[in-house]
C-alpha cells in the first residue's frame, strides 16, 4: 500500500493542513497495518480525490525526514507554513513497509486516484511517465499485455514461456499474460520495480516487477462511488463501487467496471469492422475480517471478461522485391485465373487485407486469500493463497492478406495455483528488519492452435497457375490443403525458499542482503498433425533420427518431455543518507528466468531452451530540495545477461506461424533514469521523466535450421526498446467559490522502436503523443465532471509489429504493423458518498 504525493484541495492554501487531515489505516506489506493512499477531510468525511496535479512519477517523493531513529513508516505531516511541499510515499516493494525515499531500488508508484485522474483505464496506461518502461497490448490478443523494462521484453502470452516482467496482484503472481490487460478497477496503488527482482517475489523476474494492490474494504464505513463516461467511437464506461461494513470488525467491498468502444479499423477484403474495439468488464468482491489487532483475513474473487474483434494487422509489402506475400500478389495480378484472390496493401494504416474472420475472447476467474497473524512484538506470519483460471481464444489472419497462408486460431488455458508463507520480524533493538518465506507454484494448461486450410477452389487455381507458367511456379507447398492441429498439455511447477534482511549500521547507513533458491520443473506433452481422410493422422514434426527429409509417415510418437532447473538468486544493497535532503544507494543482484520447451516442437529431438541469468547493479540518488518542493530521483544501471532469452517468430514448414525462444549467449545493458516533480507554487506542479537504455548483444548466434550455418545477430538492436524516452507534464488548480477547476496536460515521446529480434524494415520512427484533462469538482470531491482527450493531436503511429519468414527463405514471408489508438475524447462524471457506521 502506498501514499501518493498528496496535494491540497484547500482553495486558499491549496494544501491539506494538519488539523484537517486523518489518514486511514488499512494494510501493511509486512503485518497488515499501513496507511492507505487516501486523505480524508475530517470535516466532511469525504475521500478527497488526489488533484490532477499529481500525474506524477511518484517515486520517492518524500519531502520531510523522520527524526533520527524513528521508524521508516512514521510519516510526518506537511507543515502548514510550507504550502508548496510534497507529501511522502510508503511502499512495500521489499515486502516490508518503508518510505520510498529510503528504498534502495528504482520504484515508481501510482495511487488509484492518480490513475483515474490521468484517464488510466487499462494496465498499459500507467507507463507514460515511468522511465525505461513500455506497456502495450500483445499482437496475439489485445487483452494480453506486453511489457518492456530496461530493454527486457515480456514474452508473448503462453503457458510455455515465463515473462521477464512479473505481474503481482495483492502478492499473487499472474503467470500468464493473457487477460492481464485488465481494467484498473478500484486499484489502491501500482508499484513498478525496475531491474532484476530475484529474491523477494514469487517468481524470478529479470526485467522487473509490477505490483497491483486492490482497494481493501474499509471497516465501519459505508461509502460508494458511481461514475460514467462517454465519448467518440461510441466510448462508454460505467463504474460502481460500494463499501459495506458488517459489524465493527468486518466489511465487504463490491466493484464493477465495464468498458466499451468501437474499433479504429476494418478489412478491405472481408468488410469486417471494429478491429481494436473494446468490450470488456471486470467485477471484484472483497471481504475483510479483522477480529483483533493481531489477526486479519482478506479475500477477493474477481471476474474479467473480454469479447472483442482483436488486433488490426496492417500488411507491409517491404522493400523490393518485397515480402513473399507481396511477390505472390504481383504474380496473381499477372494471371487473372478465377479463384486466385487479389492481394492488396492498403495505404490507410487502420485497414487490413485479411479475410479470415477475427475474434478475441478471454475469461479469467481469480481467487486470493491473505491471512496475517501477529505473534507479539514485530513478529508476524503471513499466508498468501492464489488461484487463477484462464480460458482464451483468438483468431488471427497472421498474413494480413486474402491469402490462406497463416489463418490461425489460438487457444490458451491455464489453471494456476500458488501458496506463500512469510515470516517477518525485527531484532537487535529493531536494527535488523528481516523477512523469510517459502513459495510453491503450479500451472497446468495448454496453448493449442489450428491452422486453417486453403479452399479446394484456391488450390485448383494454383494448379492452373502452375500449368500457365509451364511448371515454373508451384506454390502449392506453401498452402496446407488440410487443417494443421497442434495439441499440447503443459505443467509448470516451482518451489522456492528465500531470506532477506536489512541491518541499520548507523542512523544514516544501512546494508541489506537476500538469497533465494528456486527449483523449476517443466513438462510438455505434444502432438501436431494433419488428419487425412481415409488415412488418419499424419505427424507434422520432423524426426532427425530418420533419413532425410526426416518425415514421419503416420501419427506422431508419444512425446512427453521434462526439464528441471535449479538456481540461486541473490541481492546486496547499501543505502546512505548524505544529508537530510539526499539519499544514495547501491544495489547489486542476480536473478534468473526459467528455461522450458518451445511449442510446437520443430523436431522430436528438440531440446529445452536454457534459463536466462542477469547480474546487474544500480547506483541511485533520491533528493528533496527547495524545502521539499522539488523531488529529484536518478539512477544509473548496468547488467550482464547470460543465455538471454529472445522470442523469434517464424513459419513452420507446414505454414503454421510459431513463436519460439532462442538463447542469445551474452548481452549487456546499461542506462540512466531521471524523475522529477516540482511544486512550483501552491497551485502549479510540473513533472518530467527521462529514460536512456544502451543495450547490446555481445554474442548471439541463431541457427534457423538444424545443421545449417548459424546467423550472427550480435549487431541487432534490442527489440521493443527505445533508446530514449521521456515525458513532461504540468497541472494547475484554480479554486473557485463553487468548487475547484483542475487543469492537466502531458506529452510523452519515445525514440525509434525495432519490432523484431532480427532487425529489418519493420520499425516505428520516433514519435510523441499528448493528453489533456479539464475537471471541475466540489471542494470535498463528492462530485466531479471532467472532459478529456487522449492523443489529442491524432498522431499516427504503430505500437508493435512483426515479420515472419520460413527457415532458409531469402525474403521475409509476412510483415505487418498494429496502429496505435486514434484521438479519443469524452466526458466523465463521478459521484461519491461516505458515512461512518
Amino acid at each position: 500500500m502506498t501514499h501518493g504525493c498528496f496535494l491540497s484541495n484547500d482553495p486558499a492554501a491549496n494544501i491539506l493542513k494538519p488539523a484537517q487531515v486523518s489518514v486511514q489505516s488499512a494494510r501493511d506489506g509486512r503485518s497488515g497495518n499501513v496507511q492507505r493512499a487516501c486523505v480524508r477531510a475530517a470535516a466532511s468525511g469525504w475521500c478527497v480525490r488526489l488533484p490532477v496535479a499529481v500525474l506524477t512519477l511518484l517515486i520517492s517523493l518524500a519531502p520531510a525526514r523522520a527524526e533520527e531513529g524513528a521508524p521508516a513508516a512514521a510519516a510526518p505531516q506537511p507543515s502548514a507554513s510550507n504550502t508548496s511541499s510534497l507529501e511522502e510515499i510508503i511502499v512495500v516493494a521489499r515486502r516490508r513497509e518503508e518510505r520510498a525515499q529510503d528504498t534502495p531500488l528504482a520504484v515508481s508508484v501510482r495511487s488509484g486516484e492518480q490513475l483515474r485522474e490521468a484517464n488510466a483505464v487499462l494496465l498499459e496506461d500507467i507507463d507514460r511517465d515511468i522511465p525505461n518502461v513500455r506497456m502495450v497490448s500483445s499482437p496475439q490478443s489485445v487483452s494480453a499485455l506486453d511489457v518492456t523494462i530496461r530493454g527486457q521484453t515480456v514474452n508473448r502470452s503462453a503457458i510455455v514461456f515465463d515473462p521477464a516482467v512479473g505481474l503481482y496482484v495483492d502478492g499473487v503472481y499472474v503467470a500468464n499474460g493473457q487477460g492481464a490487460m485488465m481494467t484498473l478497477l478500484d486499484i489502491d496503488s501500482v508499484e513498478v520495480l525496475r531491474g532484476s527482482q530475484g529474491t523477494l517475489f514469487g517468481r524470478n523476474n529479470t526485467g522487473g516487477s509490477i505490483l497491483l494492490l486492490t482497494h481493501r474494504p474499509e471497516l465501519q464505513q459505508f461509502s460508494g462511488e458511481l461514475a460514467a463516461s462517454g465519448g467518440n467511437y461510441g466510448e462508454f464506461m460505467d463504474r460502481a463501487i460500494v463499501n459495506l461494513p458488517i459489524g465493527s470488525d468486518a466489511a465487504v467491498r463490491l466493484a464493477f467496471q465495464g468498458d466499451s468502444r468501437q474499433g479504429f479499423g476494418s478489412s478491405v477484403s472481408s468488410g469486417q469492422e471494429n478491429f481494436q474495439n473494446q468490450h470488456r468488464y471486470q467485477a471484484r468482491f472483497g471481504a475483510l475480517w479483522k477480529p483483533g489487532e493481531s489477526t486479519e483475513l482478506y479475500f477477493t474473487y474477481e471476474r474479467f471478461e473480454a469479447n472483442e474483434v482483436g488486433a488490426l494487422l496492417h500488411p507491409l509489402s517491404g522493400p523490393a522485391p518485397g515480402t513473399l506475400v507481396a511477390q505472390i500478389g504481383t504474380l496473381f495480378a499477372q494471371f487473372p485465373i478465377p479463384g486466385l484472390p487479389t492481394v492488396s496493401f492498403p495505404s490507410d494504416p487502420y485497414q487490413t487485407d485479411g479475410n479470415f474472420h477475427a475474434f478475441d475472447d478471454a475469461k479469467t476467474d481469480s481467487l486470493q486469500l491473505t491471512a496475517v497473524q501477529k505473534l507479539g512484538g514485530d513478529l508476524a506470519l503471513k499466508l498468501i493463497l492464489g488461484y487463477r483460471h484462464l480460458d482464451a481464444s483468438t483468431a488471427l489472419d497472421v498474413d494480413a492478406t486474402t491469402l490462406p497462408l497463416a489463418d490461425t486460431t489460438l487457444y490458451n488455458t491455464s489453471n494456476q495455483k500458488s501458496a506463500e508463507w512469510q515470516i517477518n520480524d525485527k531484532a537487535f533493538d529493531q536494527r535488523l528488519d528481516w523477512v523469510a518465506g517459502l513459495y510453491w507454484f503450479r500451472d497446468n494448461g495448454g496453448s493449442p492452435s489450428v491452422q486453417s486450410p486453403a479452399s479446394p477452389e484456391f488450390l485448383s487455381a494454383l494448379e492452373q497457375l502452375n500449368m500457365a507458367t509451364g511448371g515454373a511456379v508451384d506454390l502449392t507447398p506453401l498452402f496446407p490443403p488440410l487443417p494443421v492441429y497442434d495439441q499440447n498439455w503443459v505443467t509448470n511447477s516451482s518451489y522456492a525458499g528465500y531470506l532477506h534482511g536489512e541491518y541499520q549500521l548507523t542512523s544514516d547507513w544501512a546494508v541489506a542482503a537476500g538469497a533465494r533458491h528456486t527449483n523449476d520443473r517443466r513438462e510438455l506433452k505434444e502432438n501436431a498433425y494433419v488428419d487425412i481422410p481415409g488415412f488418419g493422422q499424419n505427424c507434422t514434426f520432423l524426426d532427425t533420427s530418420l533419413p532425410p527429409p526426416y518425415q514421419i509417415n503416420g501419427p506422431c510418437p508419444p512425446i512427453d518431455k521434462v526439464a528441471k532447473f535449479s538456481y540461486w538468486s541473490w541481492e546486496f544493497t547499501t543505502r546512505y543518507r548524505l544529508t537530510p535532503e539526499l539519499n544514495t544507494y547501491l544495489r547489486v543482484g542476480r536473478s534468473q528466468r526459467s528455461g522450458g520447451w518451445n511449442s510446437p516442437l520443430a523436431t522430436v529431438q528438440d531440446q529445452p531452451f536454457r534459463p536466462e541469468q542477469l547480474t546487474d547493479g544500480e547506483l541511485g540518488l533520491k533528493a528533496d530540495l527547495l524545502g521539499g518542493a522539488l523531488a529529484i530521483n536518478a539512477d544509473v544501471f548496468y547488467g550482464k545477461y547470460d543465455d538471454m532469452q529472445r522470442l523469434l517468430a517464424r513459419l513452420n514448414a507446414d505454414g503454421t506461424p510459431v513463436t519460439l525462444i532462442t538463447n542469445a549467449a551474452q548481452a549487456r545493458i546499461g542506462g540512466a533514469e531521471l524523475e522529477a516533480l516540482w511544486r512550483a507554487t501552491s497551485r502549479l506542479s510540473l513533472l518530467t521523466s527521462l529514460g536512456w537504455t544502451d543495450a547490446r548483444y555481445e554474442t548471439f548466434l541463431y541457427q534457423p535450421i538444424p545443421g545449417a550455418p548459424a546467423q550472427d545477430l550480435s549487431n541487432n538492436e534490442f527489440y521493443q526498446t527505445p533508446r530514449l524516452q521521456g515525458d513532461i507534464g504540468g497541472s494547475y488548480q484554480v479554486p473557485l467559490e463553487a468548487g475547484d477547476l483542475l487543469l492537466r496536460a502531458d506529452y510523452m515521446w519515445q525514440d525509434k522502436i525495432e519490432f523484431n529480434v532480427i532487425n529489418d524494415f519493420n520499425y516505428q520512427r520516433a514519435y510523441g503523443t499528448a493528453n489533456a484533462r479539464i475537471a471541475f469538482a466540489s471542494h470535498s470531491r463528492s462530485w466531479e465532471l471532467a472532459v478529456f482527450a487522449n492523443n489529442f493531436t491524432d498522431k499516427r503511429y504503430a505500437y508493435t509489429g512483426g515479420t515472419l519468414g520460413a527457415p532458409g527463405s531469402p525474403s521475409p514471408t509476412i510483415a505487418w504493423q498494429i496502429p496505435g489508438p486514434r484521438r479519443t475524447a469524452g466526458v466523465e462524471g463521478t459521484w461519491r458518498w461516505a458515512a461512518a457506521k
